[in-house]
């Protein structure tokens, strides 16, 4: 008796990496002229249009009009409690890692050319506090996943891998922002987000994660509005920049306690792995320090042989019943397929790069 594993097969509900490309540059092309323009006439206006009108409404549309699974393509799935802690608790751990992400682009900005102040919009009621959280951190965390976390990573998953799906998950996140000082933290926030909803199969994982580090910034505005009102964000900024020596020291600070959250994220992560084994075909299973291999899957029950086993000796199982046994999965939740991406695909990522690398000329050439 010979069971070989299944590989996982493009469904007509799975995106097509050549359509979550279109889609971005599309929808790139339309944040950068509309987008801009409702933005340059009302911040807070323009925001709401720009995430809801110009992302997260053509996404739905076009998943629902071209037959996608939308349940599969966003994984809607409840979080437990227990997971929702752990998720806030990643959230905070980045923020230092983030932060050095950032300002080494800035020092090496500065070292080529001018690096600019980021006018973000700072609260300084309740009232204004409450509207910036709703618009920049929740509205923000379910517009933006729905398309990276949702699209792009469903594409790239299925495509390539769950390797691959994170890394271009978060590169196209960090590019859609299309500021290079505010381009290598997205980045690794995207793929963090991304690997905690691989974990969890649930975008609300990206979503929460994503809603906590913005309202963190928008809290952290309304703070030093509420408590040092004299103080002028833009010009500490302009200081900082001007300082190289100013620059290092922050970077260096940030470096020290970028190293200290590492640690916080790496057993948060691995914590939040536990919770969620993967009772796939092919993937190892320990269960009362037994070793085990899922040879098969075949509605619902799983079919377990144990290592150094003949192959006829096979225990028919399910994820629910494993679960509640203790079963690990030790092995790697990233695992990637080859990457051969066609000439077609990669036209539209050619023309968003281009489009990057003039905006860049044009902000500091």
């Amino acid at each position: 008796m010979m069971i070989e594993p299944t590989e996982p097969i493009r469904k007509p509900s799975d995106y097509t990496v050549l359509e979550a490309n279109t889609l971005f540059i599309i929808l790139a092309g339309v944040f950068l002229t509309l987008g801009a323009y409702v933005q340059t006439r009302s911040v807070l206006s323009g925001l709401l249009i720009t995430e809801y009108g110009i992302i997260l409404a053509p996404v739905l549309l076009y998943s629902v009009f071209s037959g996608k699974s939308v349940k599969k393509v966003f994984r809607i799935k409840r979080l437990p409690i227990k997971a929702v802690v752990k998720i806030v608790g990643v959230a905070v751990m980045l923020l230092p890692i983030i932060a050095v992400a950032n300002l080494l682009v800035i020092w090496i900005i500065e070292n080529l050319s001018e690096a600019f102040e980021l006018g973000l919009p700072t609260a300084s009621s309740s009232n204004e506090y409450v509207m910036l959280m709703f618009i920049i951190a929740v509205t923000a965390g379910i517009c933006e996943e729905s398309l990276f976390r949702g699209v792009v990573l469903n594409a790239y998953e299925t495509a390539y891998g769950t390797k691959w799906g994170a890394i271009f998950s978060g590169l196209l996140f960090g590019i859609f922002h299309f500021n290079p000082q505010n381009l290598l933290g997205p980045i690794i926030l995207g793929i963090v987000f991304a690997y905690m909803v691989q974990i969890t199969d649930s975008i609300f994982a990206g979503v929460l994660a994503h809603t906590m580090n913005n309202g963190i910034a928008v809290t952290m505005g309304y703070l030093v509005n509420t408590f040092l009102p004299e103080t002028d964000v833009a010009a500490s900024q302009e200081v900082l920049f001007d300082s190289t020596a100013m620059l290092v020291g922050v970077i260096f600070f940030y470096t020290v306690l970028a190293l200290l959250t590492s640690v916080g994220l790496y057993y948060l992560l691995k914590s939040l792995k536990r919770d969620f084994p993967k009772f796939e075909v092919d993937n190892e299973v320990v269960l009362n320090g037994r070793h085990y291999r899922i040879v098969k899957s075949e509605a619902e029950k799983l079919y377990l042989l144990e290592v150094g086993h003949e192959v006829d000796d096979l225990r028919v199982s399910d994820a629910a019943q494993l679960k509640r046994l203790g079963a690990v999965v030790p092995s790697p939740i990233w695992r990637s397929k080859g990457f051969h991406m066609s000439h077609l695909e990669w036209i539209p990522l050619v023309l968003t790069l281009t489009l990057y690398g003039y905006i860049i000329y044009y902000a500091y050439g």
